[in-house]
């Protein structure tokens, strides 16, 4: 199995494979190397017959604080082909996750924002800690969570998608609940053990059924492209705007928009 110190992968006797971001020390951000790893990581636990169920977490005290903003900021400085070659590579990571073949958990450990909410979206359970935090920053920025968007709009429905992603306000794991983005929040103590009792459920349904389950899901939903919400980000990095928004945060004032 590919070796990337920045993911931990971690399988118990049942079964139940926990794949970390490990890299508390930057808030579990990713670049593009991550994203690879984490594609091809994910596509070679799916395909291990010891392996039944995927849980999603993070290292130290955030699940993700999205993509890494230095490597957002070096982003905005490429042309719009090299920008949507990237974004690309972040829908197909998502698209990935989103149709696995074996259950997913996202066990979320801490605060979430940006595009690590598309991860947990893509996820089939989603259960968080009472003292997460979340939020949909990219509008700060310039940019827009377009490549997320089609998974969270399935989750939380355009009418939470319009207040939070326009607003980019943080909201709580209790909200998060309301707004359909997590399903069971929890005390921290009382995490690892939330997360065994869901498994536990998982691990008493057949495995082929739960995928065809899966199969059936999908295709009752309707289907949307990558390359459209890739090549959206694409342009917004690039443009004006977007690299205004990585400039303002990076000399620590505010963008040209707020003043």
């Amino acid at each position: 199995m590919q070796e990337d110190k920045r993911l931990m992968i971690e399988t118990d006797s049942r079964g139940v494979c926990t794949l970390s971001l490990n890299i508390p020390e930057k808030h579990n951000a990713f670049d593009d190397r991550l994203i690879a790893s984490l594609r091809t990581i994910l596509s070679e636990i799916e395909k291990d017959d010891g392996v039944r169920i995927l849980v999603l977490t993070g290292k130290g005290e955030t699940f993700s604080s999205g993509a890494d903003l230095k490597w957002m900021k070096a982003a905005a400085q490429r042309d719009e082909a090299t920008n949507q070659k990237d974004s690309e590579a972040l829908a197909k990571l998502m698209r990935t996750l989103y149709e696995y073949g074996k259950p997913t958990v996202a066990r979320i450990n801490g605060s979430a924002f940006g595009g690590a909410l598309g991860l947990i979206a893509c996820c089939d359970i989603a259960i968080a800690v009472r003292s997460a935090q979340f939020a949909f920053t990219e509008v700060r920025f310039g940019l827009v969570p377009a490549v997320i968007a089609p998974y969270i709009i399935k989750a939380i429905g355009e009418r939470h998608a319009r207040r939070l992603f326009l607003s980019a306000e943080r909201f709580t794991s209790d909200e998060a609940t309301k707004v359909n983005l997590v399903h069971q929040v929890c005390d921290n103590s009382e995490l690892d053990e939330t997360i065994n009792k869901a498994t536990e459920k998982l691990l008493k349904a057949g495995p082929l059924s739960v995928q065809a389950c899966k199969c059936l899901i999908r295709s009752l939903s309707s289907d949307f492209s990558d390359e459209s919400s890739a090549l959206l980000i694409a342009q917004l990095r690039a443009s004006k705007e977007g690299q205004e928004g990585m400039s303002a945060f990076f000399e620590k004032r505010p963008p040209s928009w707020a003043n």
